[in-house]
């Protein structure tokens, strides 16, 4: 992208920083700050820096345009005519125009232009992917910045890597919810999405690696092997010292607990720094190293150093504890390794000029270097355990490896090179055929029963591959199921043939999430979260006619053809051998891209990969013909000591800054490049840092309200926080459901308190969001009563139904609000109110077996209602209407336990048959254990004249309680299960719980000693627990077990602080010692 001013210089330097930060910030950058973490945030990053680029690029096309020729023709270059006629022009702006088509027709537009709360993948974000090709594609046009975009992919992507194999070892300083052990899910968040994005590096890598091996063999010899290492040195130290600062903000992240969110520039500005480093990298050998990465870097640290001690002095930010942060409180050791590496890496550097040349040992180390790369990727691939990403890698390095031995070949041949063309002849032999002897391996492994595959799928990792075409279980059940539905409902496929005109046009961008809940097969709530709507098929070709119809598939169909058959005329053409491999690397990665897609999920990192390839292999090709092009000098020609400064030979565009026609651009034209400055930063901030903004707000307030018993001054915080995210983003349906529970919370706990549940008024949603203080939430607070905080939670409720009509949890959530109320008030008009909303969501989710039992929850309390007022046939009616939803229920999925419960107490309410009831009830136990311990004491109450009843129930509860037990025991001493261990010693335990209870009140007293005391034993510091256990002991005379038990108590009471409870258990060891003497 040459230029000739100042102005100009400085955009094309723009565009280029902005596509290399999108290389590295993508991949690596997650927010621990905000709610979701990785895709929507590294979506907004994307989104600004293409923002940021195509401003640069609008700069420097005004300033190419101001200056003309003095034949009065732009200096641009741009010819509209050839753009037209390039083979990739059309397809591009086809797939563009149906993306924009389709977001206008979509049945959600808003969702399809800005993107989902959970993706962010709409028309703005698809715009910022093409942006990048395009500006690679126009802007890219040197050797160097083409081995840079290589550069800083593979940089990106060990980074990543060694994140990964980190998790994998246990050296991860996140605490994750998930399992990262055994399927490592690095930067990215997932396993799947982490080894979709690397197996598109690994061509790259090998590009790099071949590459450099095939310049070995015509390189000289080197004439200072000690330079040669001195120089490889430095380099590994610059990319450890950019690597190292990563980590060690990420380790910083989770050892220094502060307030708020005020560290949220140390990690993206880290990655920045580091970026900055790798482009040192790929400065020419004999060059000067550059200093200002070296001072953005010393600034950061600095700027990190101040800001660290005033937090510190200001006691806001704490060091986190040793069990919590194990792994993390080193994070100065590996900054200071960081430093270290940066200085000596310079130093190295400074120590000696370094050849400008490369020499056989400058390419091998350079091999050697991305070998290392290459095995860290595939070891991180590994540990993925991801079977989608693992078969699309063995599709591209199958393509990779054959087409480099085969255009190998004949390039040799053509050089007269008979006898290695030959032997490349032979290996590409070799390579087919141990292809088709794995491929002939996996066939036989996934169809046979043979006792040696049966014990061959049970090894770790290996295992899987052999489970390929399961669809009876796992995540293969799961996409089978939201391919083709079950025998209730259609599923993606159902979807698709549902209307002709979407057939053709989709349903919209991002819109599969409210469109599929007509489609929605009701097994897939046993294999996944019960509720969820799939917002992807797990297909993207699916995906495509889901959201864009057969024109959509048909308009990427076109591109991904043109693309390839574009590939493959340059492989067809006579060029360099490095542009050959290039190029095929570009084509292995965009094959695994497509063939990990045909079971996986495009993310922000690989579509941004996808098309970068693709602008990518438009530049290549034109820094290639512009090689072609430069004329031979002729050895005679020498150049004149007076004359100009040449052109160097290796980077033929660089034009010098000092010729006729170079001059500074005029007022008007820095005049516009600082409005479209101003208007960038502007955009930026609305459209990408608010969202992300207002999401770090949300998961603040969520830290408020998760914790266990918070006082009211906490959820008053969290209400604070709440509102503030919804001022930030009040496009955001998802924050006003969270703004409601908490309304409802502070209700709950003013009416616990006494208070009169008042009069619900009018509420006024927009005056309370523009609350934006503790104390102004506070004074509201106080002056309204539980009943019209009430109302506030339902207004929320309302706009979060307004911003997004089809989303069914809106109307449930509408539906519940008004039970509640019910429940307060005694209204009935309320139960109307949460009939009506039932029955609406059931057009739209007719199949959604939780919002069927809740409607029929509401029919039976209007038929109680009913008895209760004397109106028999009524309540009649509405019993008859719930038991007709829940036979449905029951039809549509039989294992799920809700409907047990429910039909066990409709039997109740409405024949008093206590033995039917019982038979649902321990239908209920089988299904749901967990459901019905909670729901265990009003049943209880409900069978207490039957005690051979409560034995039943206590009888189911028993084996679940030994099941869950035996899950517990299981998963103990399993690194990769340790995430689990909280939630199943808490089922296990309440199980083992509900049959002591029910043999207390069965009177076999002696019965609850056994199930309290492995209840206690699973969870030792259950204090509720251990009590209850005391108590059985002393009931039946068991004092020294009672005595000791309630002395571990006492011990750990004191530890937590616990100073009441403490002195009652003191006085309880005083009572049983008196006893037991």
């Amino acid at each position: 992208m040459p230029s000739h001013s100042v102005l100009g210089r400085w955009s094309a330097r723009i565009i280029e920083a902005s596509w290399l930060l999108a290389l590295t910030l993508v991949p690596i950058y997650f927010n621990l700050y905000s709610a979701r973490h990785f895709e929507p945030d590294k979506a907004a990053v994307l989104r600004s820096l293409a923002l940021i680029g195509l401003a640069a690029a609008l700069v420097w096309l005004i300033d190419q345009i101001n200056r003309r020729s003095p034949a009065g023709q732009t200096t641009t270059g741009w010819n509209w005519t050839a753009l037209r006629r390039h083979p990739l022009f059309w397809p591009v702006a086809g797939y563009t125009a149906v993306f924009v088509l389709t977001t206008i027709t979509s049945v959600t537009p808003a969702t399809s232009l800005w993107g989902s709360y959970q993706r962010m993948q709409g028309l703005y974000t698809f715009l910022s992917y093409v942006i990048f090709g395009v500006l690679i594609a126009t802007t890219l046009r040197t050797a160097t910045q083409r081995e840079r975009f290589i550069s800083l992919n593979l940089a990106a992507g060990t980074v990543v890597a060694i994140y990964g194999i980190m998790q994998h070892y246990q050296l991860d300083p996140l605490p994750w919810r998930g399992d990262v052990i055994a399927r490592v899910a690095s930067t990215l968040g997932n396993s799947i999405f982490v080894a979709a994005y690397l197996i598109m590096i690994v061509p790259l890598a090998l590009y790099r690696m071949v590459a450099a091996l095939a310049a070995a063999r015509q390189a000289p010899g080197a004439s200072q092997p000690a330079t040669e290492w001195r120089w490889a040195g430095s380099q590994l130290l610059i990319w450890l010292a950019g690597t190292l600062l990563i980590l060690a903000t990420v380790k910083f992240s989770v050892a220094i607990r502060t307030i708020d969110f005020r560290y949220w520039w140390l990690f993206p500005g880290a990655v920045g720094c580091a970026t900055a480093l790798w482009w040192l990298l790929t400065v020419d050998r004999g060059a000067a190293l550059p200093r200002w990465p070296l001072v953005v870097t010393l600034l950061f640290l600095l700027g990190f150093g101040i800001s660290f001690a005033y937090n510190a002095t200001a006691g806001v930010q704490q060091v986190a504890s040793a069990e919590i942060a194990a792994n993390a409180l080193d994070w100065w050791l590996w900054l200071a390794g960081a430093v270290v590496a940066l200085l000596a890496g310079y130093g190295l550097r400074l120590a000696g000029k370094i050849p400008s040349e490369p020499s056989r040992l400058t390419w091998q180390l350079q091999a050697v270097a991305s070998a290392l790369a290459l095995v860290l990727i595939l070891l991180t691939i590994f540990f993925s355990q991801s079977r989608g990403p693992w078969i699309g890698l063995g599709a591209g390095l199958f393509l990779f490896i054959s087409l480099a031995l085969w255009f190998g070949k004949r390039r040799l041949a053509a050089t007269g090179d008979e006898r290695n063309s030959r032997r490349l002849g032979q290996m590409l032999a070799g390579w087919i055929a141990l292809t088709l002897i794995v491929g002939g391996f996996l066939i036989a492994f996934n169809l046979s029963d043979a006792p040696f595959f049966n014990r061959l799928r049970e090894i770790p990792y290996v295992g899987r591959m052999g489970r390929l075409l399961e669809v009876e279980s796992g995540t293969g059940l799961v996409r089978r199921l939201i391919w083709v539905g079950d025998e209730h409902a259609g599923g993606t496929l159902g979807l698709i043939t549902s209307d002709p005109l979407r057939l053709i046009i989709g349903w919209g961008p991002e819109s599969m999430f409210v469109a599929f809940n007509r489609f929605y097969p009701p097994s897939l709530a046993n294999v996944e979260a019960r509720g969820a709507s799939p917002d992807r098929s797990h297909q993207a070709f699916l995906d495509e006619v889901v959201t864009k119809g057969l024109l959509g598939l048909a308009a990427y169909c076109w591109l991904i053809g043109s693309l390839v058959l574009f590939c493959w005329r340059q492989l067809q053409a006579s060029m360099s051998w490095r542009h050959h491999l290039l190029i095929i690397g570009v084509l292995s990665a965009i094959t695994a891209h497509l063939v990990e897609g045909l079971t996986g999920i495009p993310i922000v990192a690989t579509l941004m990969m996808f098309w970068m390839l693709l602008g990518l292999s438009v530049a290549a090709k034109q820094i290639e013909d512009a090689q072609a092009a430069i004329p031979v000098p002729e050895p005679a020609a020498q150049p004149t000591k007076t004359g100009g400064r040449q052109p160097a030979r290796r980077n033929p565009q660089r034009i010098p800054a000092r010729q006729i026609g170079a001059q500074r651009p005029d007022g008007a034209t820095f005049g516009m490049a600082g409005l479209i400055g101003l208007i960038t930063v502007a955009l930026v901030w609305w459209l990408n840092v608010q969202p992300v903004y207002a999401d770090m707000r949300f998961q603040q307030a969520q830290s408020y309200s998760e914790q266990s018993n918070p006082s009211a001054q906490i959820i008053l915080a969290a209400l604070n926080e709440y509102l503030g995210a919804i001022r930030a983003n009040p496009a955001e349906d998802f924050y006003y459901l969270h703004l409601a529970r908490t309304l409802m919370t502070l209700a709950d706990g003013l009416r616990n308190q006494g208070v009169a549940i008042g009069d619900a008024g009018q509420p006024d949603l927009d005056a309370l969001l523009r609350l934006d203080s503790v104390p102004a939430i506070t004074a509201f607070v106080q002056r309204s009563t539980p009943l019209s905080l009430l109302a506030h939670a339902e207004a929320a409720l309302l706009r979060a139904h307004q911003i997004s009509p089809l989303n069914k949890d809106h109307y449930a959530n509408s539906g519940r609000i008004n039970t509640f109320w019910y429940g307060w008030t005694g209204d009935v008009q309320r139960l109307y109110k949460a009939l009506d909303w039932y029955e609406r969501v059931a057009e739209i989710a007719p199949r959604d077996v939780t919002l069927i039992n809740e409607r029929a929850g509401v029919l039976m309390q209007l038929a109680e209602y009913a008895t209760t007022n004397g109106d028999t046939a009524q309540a009649s009616a509405f019993f008859q209407q719930a038991d007709e939803l829940l036979q449905t229920s029951a039809r549509l999925d039989p294992r799920y336990g809700d409907t047990a419960l429910r039909r066990g107490d409709l039997v109740r309410f409405r024949t008093g048959d206590l033995d039917a009831a019982t038979t649902f009830y321990v239908q209920a136990i089988e299904r749901s254990p967990q459901q019905m311990v909670d729901n265990l004491d009003r049943i209880a109450r409900a069978l207490q004249s039957r005690p051979d009843l409560l034995s039943q129930l206590r009888s189911a509860f028993a084996v679940q309680a030994e099941r869950a037990d035996q899950i517990f025991t299981e998963a103990q001493g399993k690194p990769e299960r340790a995430i689990e261990l909280p939630a199943l010693s808490d089922q296990a335990s309440r199980l083992y719980a509900a049959v002591a209870r029910l043999a207390v009140q069965t009177g076999d007293i002696a019965g609850a000693v056994a199930p309290y005391a492995r209840a206690v034993a699973i969870q030792p510091t259950n204090t509720a627990l251990s009590q209850q256990y005391t108590l059985v002991l002393s009931e039946t005379l068991q004092y020294d077990a009672a005595v000791a038990e309630a002395q571990r108590l006492l011990s750990i009471l004191k530890s937590s602080g616990r100073n009441n409870e403490a002195a009652q258990v003191e006085q309880l060891i005083t009572v049983l010692e008196q006893v037991r003497q």
